[in-house]
């Protein structure tokens, strides 16, 4: 479901938000769009359904022991929580896989115009006869045609970036990349782009150790906070409970 359009009084359009994007977390929604797995209505609609079993099954136990109810509560929304911490998690770990494949068809791209002295278009032919089915190799395809029909149009340069990675650098990358293919005579641009993966290299390099590392930091708090909540809320019960009999006990 996409969002609508509506028209102020002044005459512009705003854009409408649905009810299942304004509960979200302000993240979700990009996260989503980019893995292209579902939208962000149909997730949330899930996610809400999945926490809400979770309620339904404390009913009964309400009845029973109201107390002992809060368990079931407190794992709806841990588990809320965790279908977010989910898609982040598959997020990161996406885009971190796109960054190493643009870094490698940058440092492809690079050699082949520092060796060999080619064209750009030479340098996507041989690269895309080269690759092995996929993004890369399909996002060159297009390259390749949008050159030939728009040779002077810096857009197709920008497009395989966001399709390919989605980052600035590879935007500025391509970008360079297209100052080269208007003005090819000049080979300081070719040490530009060098310099320019070398610096990609280092800055993916690091951002891959943080995310391993956090990664690896937030995998217990993970499984041990839903454990941790139902816990408490099972020894507060028991607590209460344990109050309750000692005050009819003395009463």
């Amino acid at each position: 479901m996409k969002n609508k359009k509506k028209t102020n009084l002044g005459g512009q359009s705003m854009t409408v938000f649905s009810f299942w994007e304004k509960i979200a977390e302000s993240d979700l929604k990009n996260m989503i769009d980019y893995l292209n797995e579902t939208n962000v209505n149909s997730f949330q609609k899930q996610r809400l359904f999945k926490a809400c079993l979770f309620l339904l099954m404390g009913i009964p136990v309400f009845f029973l022991k109201p107390m002992i109810s809060l368990v079931f509560l407190g794992l709806a929304f841990a588990f809320y929580f965790y279908e977010y911490l989910r898609v982040k998690s598959k997020f990161n770990a996406a885009r971190f896989q796109k960054e190493l494949v643009f870094l490698e068809f940058s440092k492809e791209i690079y050699i082949y115009l520092l060796e060999n002295k080619t064209t750009i278009y030479s340098a996507f032919e041989k690269m895309k006869e080269r690759e092995q089915e996929g993004v890369l190799k399909d996002a060159l395809q297009d390259l390749l045609i949008d050159l030939h029909e728009r040779p002077d149009d810096v857009q197709p340069f920008i497009d395989f970036a966001n399709r390919t990675s989605g980052s600035d650098r590879s935007k500025l990358f391509m970008i360079t990349l297209f100052e080269y293919h208007q003005n090819s005579k000049d080979d300081s641009i070719i040490y530009q782009l060098g310099k320019m993966t070398s610096e990609q290299l280092f800055l993916v390099v690091d951002e891959i150790i943080e995310f391993k590392h956090g990664k690896f930091l937030n995998f217990p708090m993970k499984i041990t906070m839903p454990v941790v909540a139902v816990v408490l809320v099972f020894f507060i019960s028991l607590l209460v409970d344990s109050l309750k009999a000692i005050q009819f006990g003395g009463g």
